[in-house]
This record gives structure tokens, sequence and C-alpha cells, in this order.
């Protein structure tokens, strides 16, 4: 979707983000999540086998399960459902075991989205942390807290994979929604 056609300016939910800014705004980040997601997959694909044995290497696997992880977390947390912490937040998955937890939580989260009324992102959500800490916070903040959060650790991913000899993809949401002229 990127750069290519003015399709790029709305959401795959057929919405302006920039006319609407409340939970459309939310949608085309995660039409952007999806896109950055795919894309970091495919850069990791580009390391070369050299570096497969590298402690860098090793941390690029878990990056992405991380964020999974996390993404499911957050997504139990809004629902109000309990969702036991995993063992490890960061985990070696294979990439596609790593693409399957990828496309089941964009699921997820498209269906979480599609029911989402704009009144209902300032509604508090009282959740406990991973520590055991109970915490509440508005619906907004952990939402914008979630795509911030991926889009560290595909950061991460990005200089890891350079440093491994790949070629880094370009994930930034900039590069999702703008055009080529």
């Amino acid at each position: 979707m990127s750069g290519s056609n003015e399709a790029s300016m709305t959401s795959t939910w057929n919405m302006d983000a920039l006319a609407n800014p409340g939970v459309a705004r939310f949608r085309k980040l995660l039409d952007a999540e999806t896109w950055a997601n795919r894309l970091s997959l495919e850069s990791i694909r580009t390391v070369p086998a050299t570096a497969f044995d590298s402690p860098d290497y090793s941390r690029i696997l878990q990056l992405l399960p991380h964020n999974q992880l996390a993404r499911a977390t957050w997504l139990a947390r809004l629902k109000g459902e309990v969702l036991p912490p995993p063992a490890d937040w960061f985990p070696q998955w294979t990439l596609e075991a790593t693409a399957a937890a990828c496309e089941q939580n964009d699921r997820r989260w498209s269906a979480y989205l599609e029911g989402l009324k704009d009144a209902e992102l300032v509604r508090p959500v009282i959740y406990q942390s991973s520590e055991g800490q109970r915490y509440q916070s508005l619906v907004e903040d952990v939402l914008m807290h979630v795509f911030n959060h991926s889009t560290y650790h595909r950061g991460q991913l990005a200089r890891l994979v350079t440093q491994c000899g790949g070629k880094r993809a370009l994930t930034d949401l900039i590069g999702y929604t703008r055009l080529r002229l």
C-alpha cells in the first residue's frame, strides 16, 4: 500500500483517519501495523545464514514474538478478559509461527476495533500488570501504547537486521502513508 497512490491516505476500512480522528485513527494504525509486520518478517529473511548463530539474530527472532504476546495481552485487558502472563516475554519463535501469530492478532484486533465506538475511547480500563499490580488507563491510551510499543521493537529489529548483514525494512508510519510524486 505504501507510497503508490491516493488509496494510501485512507485505511482498508474506507475511512479517512484525518477526517475522523476517533477509532478510525486506530484502524489506520492497525493497517499500518499489519503492513509493517509483514515487511519486518521479509527483512528477517534477508539475513544471511552466516549470522544465524549470532546473539543479534537470536534477539531478532524474539522481538516480533514479544510484540505479538504484548498485543494479545493488551487486547485481553481491553476486553476485560484475564490472560495469564507468558512464562517468557521474549520467546524465540520460527518465522512461520511468528507470521501466524501476527495474522491471528490482526484478525482479533480488527474485530475489536470494528466494534469499538469513539465514545468508548475515554472509557477507563482496570487491569493487572504482568507483575500483579492493578492499574487503570483509558482505552485510547492503551491503544496508543500498543502501537507505539510495536513500533519501538520493530526499530530494534531493523537495527539488528542491518547488523546481521540483512536488508532492513522501512516500517515507519510515514512509509505506509506517504504518496510518491
